[in-house]
């Protein structure tokens, strides 16, 4: 009679562990979706290739044919509200904080794209607008 009460209690007592174990391993792999879906989107967190793809995008969005030799990003601070570039709608966009300018500099053996074209992107990581010189 008190192997079986024995018995039943190692039993019982493996079982509890056993949940107990499981239920970490669950909660463990849950916390990476949910810090994915806390993650904000910043221009210091994106990477260079996530930047270009974003300011491409945006040039194809406003009929603009990109073809570059090489590319230079560059961290800019404005502390006055003045107009740093032009929209979709070429109207002055004014911004104060931080920001990204992304140069494509033209491709020495295409002809279509003779200036460099800068793209201004956000803290927030919107794009502002672009210019050409």
């Amino acid at each position: 009679m008190i192997k079986k009460i024995q018995i039943t209690l190692l039993i019982i007592i493996l079982v509890l562990l056993f949940l107990g174990c499981n239920k970490n391993d669950i909660y463990d792999m849950e916390e990476p979706q949910i810090k994915t879906q806390q993650k904000s989107i910043s221009i210091r967190k994106m990477s260079d290739l996530e930047v270009i793809k974003k300011c491409a995008d945006y040039l194809k969005s406003c009929g603009k044919k990109l073809t570059f030799e090489e590319t230079k990003i560059i961290y800019e601070n404005n502390q006055t509200s003045s107009s740093i570039c032009k929209n979709k709608n070429n109207e002055d966009v004014y911004y104060t904080g931080d920001y990204l300018v992304v140069y494509f500099y033209p491709h020495s053996h295409i002809e279509h794209q003779e200036s460099i074209i800068k793209v201004f992107i956000s803290e927030d990581g919107t794009v502002l607008g672009h210019m050409e010189e």
